[in-house]
């Protein structure tokens, strides 16, 4: 395809027609222009959106309520009528004419709060892999939302599984690993939604006011690294102070593009142009979908000035280049059905396996004992949901169950359902707690079903000899109140995906050591989460908690979450004996010496979280810098080094608006989790930002705290003739006013100058 002479050649209604795309799911297939195929699938192919764009009316004469059915239904055919029985004959066909020797259902995997759990890097690009193989299977050239980038701020957001952390330094380590397998795989990644879409409450139209320096330190990073890699980005639905994302040039043109370097294609979320497609497209985006979307905004936009032909031809380029490389996205020739099930499953259960959370696992009732009955309560029959709902749905028949796996390990075949006397005489009762969580509507809260609590007390109630296990199959956090103290196992598993069965027996039974670790935190209360009060009754959204998002926020409010951020347990027992630190070539290297003290192999996670001594603005009082993820054998001393550039240290200053670094003492923590960390040194740093050096830049009220500064201050002032009465009243009524501006020529203040030096080689 010959991009230059496509360009040269198209009229500027047929360009912006193109940019317009196709159909709800494609775009191109103009002239010599071929089709590509997008969908969501970050955790498999999402059959509603595959069958809306490839039927192209083969169902005609079925209602839209037989489609619907037999979409969610596929695997299902026992629950189909006859008539939605030939409706599935006739996408069967369709789909062996997309998918060839491929013809087993999707793999269904997990999300990226599963993927955070795991700390894991290795495992989220090997789920990237499988993920890309997928989208081959189906001919599907762009894989939306690989990764979800959003930070984990308010576990109300109904989306809140998707995305993989409450912290930036977990979420931008993370989130590229997902970019770079589907890359490599050939198909094109795509992260979205860029930005700040942390809720789903009228998520079209709202406006949420974001202080800059959260923005830049919480919820950009995992963007800005993931811009490194991806294909393409996809602009959000919501406005960033007051600026909706999709015509927000700062957002898609300086930050993205200018700042970042990102040179691919920014696509709309489905429906998110809500202005004009002109406005858009000058601000930055270069695709509008669903399509075929109205061109005739970019048209009118191009005729009247709005937006020149030159930012039209880019966009189609853009596009046009896209098209190119990945329009013929198709499996390997004689990649087989057998080879497609495997490269899954595996990637799959690694993913939940190291995954899931153990939050509790009292007096060792967790690995189960060989011969040990188990019994399970509630509708769901030991069952896992696997996906959330929206566009990570994931309709399959590869769910691996629980209780089927459990029987498949010897010595626990013994399974029985809602056996009361059994759990009385000794039995481990397992009690799972699924929730829904879908896209456009958010929790209104973090409790338990009424189902389950009455399980729970009925269980404590007659418990006898019996122990009890809550699996919480949730989008995120949940509240536990007094069952807390009652359980003596817990497990959280998130939305596991296929192989979420399998995983959870292996663990259950010891054949896996837990090494999960939680990538939010879990509040007591609703209450407690440091958004609480910040969650929108309208079109506008107040971030009133700053930068102190998740874990700095429980941390600078001294309030104690009912499970930290990064916690989670092992069937081993482990201890950090030493830490050096040293700063070498502008890193932060840590050489940490740890123990595993049991007799069974496992995982350790170290974190290394940074405190700033005596800071001069606002810090949190611990923020993630780097962690590893290492196996330990029985018994194993092991020495690993885990690193970080010094700019991680940085916080953004708003005024100037770029990342300064503060001289002094920075006290580097190491440990398990963000309130576990036995082990600390601190590092000096004696050059930092220029900006924020002693000296005239310094604001009066902060001379004031200094004694022999303001001594030398009000010599010099006195010995160049300038009135020192201005200095003493700025401090009381303009404390912030820096010296330079009360006093103009204080760059020859050479008294107070050489003072200031002296006070920083402190």
């Amino acid at each position: 395809m010959n991009i230059d002479l496509i360009l040269a050649n198209m009229p500027m209604e047929d360009k912006a027609r193109l940019v317009c795309g196709r159909s709800p799911f494609s775009v191109g297939g103009m002239d010599e222009i071929p089709v590509l195929y997008m969908q969501d699938g970050g955790t498999g192919i999402n059959y509603e959106q595959l069958f809306q764009d490839r039927e192209n009316g083969e169902a005609d004469g079925f209602s839209a309520e037989e489609a619907f059915r037999v979409i969610r239904l596929f695997y299902h055919t026992d629950a189909l009528t006859e008539r939605e029985i030939i409706l599935r004959g006739k996408i069967s066909q369709r789909l062996a004419e997309i998918k060839g020797n491929i013809t087993s259902a999707p793999g269904c995997y997990p999300p990226g709060i599963l993927l955070g759990s795991t700390w894991n890097p290795e495992v989220v690009h090997e789920v990237s892999e499988a993920l890309g193989m997928e989208a081959l299977a189906y001919n599907v050239g762009v894989l939306l939302g690989t990764p979800n980038c959003n930070l984990l701020r308010d576990p109300r957001n109904g989306r809140f599984f998707e995305g993989y952390s409450e912290d930036p330094c977990l979420s931008k380590t993370l989130a590229p690993q997902m970019c770079k397998g589907v890359e490599e795989a050939g198909v094109a990644s795509n992260a979205k939604h860029f930005a700040c879409n942390n809720l789903e409450i009228n998520r079209v139209g709202m406006d949420e006011k974001i202080p800059e320096r959260a923005l830049q330190e919480l919820y950009l990073p995992a963007f800005k690294e993931c811009a490194k890699e991806a294909s393409t980005f996809m602009s959000a639905y919501v406005s960033i102070n007051g600026t909706r994302c999709t015509e927000n040039k700062w957002l898609l043109t300086d930050t993205l593009r200018a700042s970042w370097g990102f040179e691919g294609l920014v696509v709309t979320d489905w429906g998110a142009c809500i202005g004009d497609a002109g406005d858009s497209l000058a601000a930055g985006n270069d695709l509008f979908m669903p399509g075929p979307w109205k061109c005739e905004d970019i048209v009118l936009a191009v005729k009247d000035g709005r937006v020149s032909e030159e930012r039209l031809n880019e966009a189609c380029r853009r596009l046009l280049t896209l098209i190119e490389k990945h329009s013929g996205a198709r499996l390997p020739e004689g990649f087989t059905d057998g080879e497609y099930v495997s490269q899954g499953r595996k990637a799959a259960y690694d993913a939940a396996v190291e995954g899931i959370v153990m939050l509790i696992n009292n007096n060792d009732a967790f690995p189960l004992k060989e011969g040990s009955k188990v019994v399970f309560f509630g509708k769901g029959r030991g069952s896992f949901k696997d996906y959330g709902t929206g566009s990570a749905q994931v309709f399959t028949d590869r769910t691996t169950v629980l209780p089927e796996e459990l029987k498949k390990i010897p010595g626990f075949e013994d399974i029985a359902f809602d056996d009361y006397e059994a759990y009385k005489n000794g039995a481990m009762a397992i009690v799972v707690e699924t929730q829904e969580s879908r896209e456009g509507a958010d929790r209104t809260d973090l409790k338990l079903s009424c189902e389950t609590c009455g399980i729970l007390d009925k269980l404590i109630k007659e418990r006898g000899l019996g122990r009890i296990c809550l699996i919480i199959n949730t989008p995120g956090p949940v509240e536990l109140g007094a069952y807390k103290e009652k359980l003596d196992g817990l497990f959280a598993v998130f939305y596991p995906g296929m192989e979420g069965g399998r995983a959870m027996a292996d663990i259950l039974t010891g054949k896996v050591n837990p090494s999960g670790r939680l990538p939010v935190t879990f509040p007591e209360r609703l209450e407690d989460v440091p958004s609480f009060l910040c969650y929108p009754d309208s079109f506008s959204c107040v971030y009133g908690e700053g930068i102190y998002a998740g874990y700095r926020g429980y941390q600078k409010r001294k309030t104690k979450p009912m499970f930290p951020f990064g916690y989670g347990l092992s069937y081993s027992e482990f201890a950090i004996e030493d830490m050096k630190i040293a700063v070498e070539d502008g890193k932060v290297v840590s050489g940490i010496t740890v123990k595993n003290l049991s007799g069974r192999p496992g995982k350790v996670t170290l974190q290394l979280y940074s405190h700033k001594v005596c800071p001069d603005v606002p810090r949190p009082e611990n923020e993630l810098r780097a962690f590893g993820k290492f196996f330990l054998g029985a018994g194993e001393t092991k020495t690993v080094e885990l690193v970080f550039d010094i700019d991680e240290l940085c916080y953004f200053d708003a005024d100037r608006k770029k990342f300064l670094l503060e001289e002094g003492a920075y006290e580097i923590r190491c440990g398990f989790d963000c309130e576990d960390l036995p082990v600390s040194s601190v590092i000096r740093i004696d050059e930092g930002s220029e900006e924020l050096k002693c000296g005239v830049s310094w604001p009066c009220g902060r001379i004031a705290r200094h004694p022999e500064l303001e001594a030398a201050l009000k010599a010099d002032v006195e010995a160049h003739g300038d009135d020192y009465a201005l200095y003493l009243s700025d401090c009381i009524y303009m404390p912030f006013r820096p010296v330079c501006d009360i006093y103009p020529g204080s760059y020859r203040y050479e008294g107070f100058l050489l003072a200031c030096r002296g006070f920083r080689h402190k």
